[in-house]
């Protein structure tokens, strides 16, 4: 490929598919809990570990979710919360919401004046913004999206969970759980290989001298969110399935497949057991089944919503 891969673009692409992929149960009693809470409690706090360039928080804008909130998001990446204020702003104008930014805050407010949400960005590690005690027990729900399969989920679960109240509420989708499938077979033996390599990757990746992936991380965290005493309420699949339809990827789909197919080549790209001349060949005949929208992608990936 010669084509200059974008993070942004890619997060931009990804979000549609999330969008249908995530799991309906856990999102309606995530709603169910929110609506409770706010009547209860009133302006509700949350923080998003991970939060990219602020798909979520467009989401849950949305459905009408956020309405009386400060959302605190933190991300690692800069151009990801440097990117948030553009896109809360585009979501803003077509949906006939103010936006205001001022005082380190982005704030969104309802065309009727009844809903106000302030958002603050934080460009930080998450694992440090959770160990400082100043965050901890502030927040009423704790969010990370696609992002927890990237860290040692064992060591970072317990000390995210520190930013939450007693009784506050935990939202962790799309963490990837050991299925990667492109579809159809190009070569089965191949095939099998490249999924496995790619796996035992995440698993082996080491961070800052840590390690940082489980290629089964949504059963895991699941599993040590029972053991560590928090009460999950509700939980299910959360699987990418993407195809074309009349021959033809909807949106930016097919970018999407592409970037999949970059983060594919640039980890397995030199590794010693991988034929270099085999895996250009099936890299090539991968792009050329999307050119002719014959590519069909799926994950395996599991939402977790949890009470502390």
């Amino acid at each position: 490929m010669t084509e200059e891969m974008s993070f942004l673009r890619y997060l931009a692409a990804k979000k549609p598919i999330d969008d249908r992929s995530l799991n309906q149960h856990v999102w309606r009693t995530l709603t169910d809990e929110i609506t409770a809470r706010r009547k209860r409690d009133g302006r509700l706090r949350v923080l998003e570990i991970g939060a990219g360039s602020g798909t979520m928080i467009e989401r849950m804008l949305a459905v009408g979710l956020l309405t009386s909130v400060d959302y605190t998001a933190v991300d690692l990446w800069p151009e990801g919360v440097d990117a948030i204020p553009a896109r809360l702003a585009a979501w803003a104008n077509t949906q006939g919401w103010t936006i205001t930014q001022g005082g380190g805050e982005i704030v969104l407010t309802s065309p009727d004046g009844t809903g106000d949400v302030h958002v603050r960005t934080v460009n930080s590690d998450a694992l440090s913004f959770a160990a400082n005690a100043a965050n901890h027990g502030k927040y009423d729900l704790l969010v990370a999206h696609a992002v927890l399969d990237l860290f040692d989920i064992r060591e970072a679960t317990p000390s995210l969970l520190r930013t939450l109240h007693d009784d506050g509420l935990c939202y962790f989708s799309v963490n990837f759980d050991g299925i990667t499938a492109f579809l159809p077979s190009v070569n089965r033996s191949l095939d099998d290989q490249i999924e496995q390599l790619y796996h035992r990757s995440m698993d082996e990746r080491i961070t800052d001298g840590k390690r940082s992936g489980d290629h089964r991380a949504g059963r895991h965290l699941l599993a040590l969110l029972q053991q560590i005493g928090v009460d999950v309420l509700a939980a299910g699949s959360s699987d990418w399935v993407v195809h074309s339809r009349g021959g033809q990827y909807p949106g930016d789909e097919a970018y999407f497949l592409r970037h999949i197919l970059h983060f594919v080549e640039s980890t397995l790209t030199g590794h010693p057991e991988l034929d270099a001349a085999s895996f250009y060949q099936w890299l090539q005949t991968r792009h050329a089944q999307i050119d002719r929208g014959e590519l069909i992608y799926i994950a395996h990936q599991i939402d977790v919503l949890g009470r502390k």
